[in-house]
């Protein structure tokens, strides 16, 4: 498992843990961050096998955790309150 370096990555596997999946707009809004800064951090997400993608398209493109994003999800939840 490659570790995360970024701690906003911690952050939005948390919160697609409690929320669900989602575009990398809604996840922006639920965390008021700018859509393009998110979407980074979910690409950089789904390329460590953290989140994996739903769509073809790039804008309509939804991003839901994998069993790794979700263990790691529920240790930060477990361990602090981001």
């Amino acid at each position: 498992m490659i570790p995360i370096a970024n701690a906003f990555d911690l952050i939005v596997l948390r919160c697609l843990s409690e929320r669900g999946g989602g575009s990398a707009s809604e996840i922006a809004g639920r965390l008021d961050r700018s859509r393009p800064y998110v979407r980074t951090r979910l690409i950089t997400l789904a390329e460590t096998g953290y989140v994996r993608t739903d769509g073809t398209e790039p804008r309509f493109q939804t991003y839901e955790l994998t069993s790794t994003g979700a263990a790691v999800a529920r240790r930060v939840g477990s361990t602090a309150d981001v």
